[in-house]
């Protein structure tokens, strides 16, 4: 027998106390500010996490930026996939579904 499905509402709220409890400050989607980690529900696709720092890098940091960039996602992916969720990457931010 398969546990019941997990709803959209639900399914957010796991995401972003699972995040919280890794010591990750989560934003609402439509907080003020231009960055930080933020994660709402989209209609069809999922729970989208989306990271990036509060200011845009100049020119000389880019390099920097992308390492930590991708250091920062390689941590929200490993922390979601060990707590049981699918992530796939869309359009530079990450989708998340419960595993069937």
């Amino acid at each position: 027998m398969s546990p019941p499905p997990i709803d959209a509402a639900m399914l957010e709220s796991r995401v972003r106390r699972r995040l919280s409890e890794a010591g990750f400050a989560v934003e609402r989607h439509d907080a003020d500010g231009d960055g930080g980690l933020r994660v709402w529900h989209e209609p069809g696709r999922g729970v989208v996490v989306s990271w990036e720092p509060d200011a845009a890098p100049g020119e000389e940091h880019a390099a920097r930026y992308r390492l930590i960039r991708g250091a920062v996602r390689l941590a929200l992916r490993t922390i979601l996939v060990e707590a049981g969720y699918h992530v796939r990457e869309d359009d530079g931010r990450m989708i998340v579904t419960a595993r069937d």
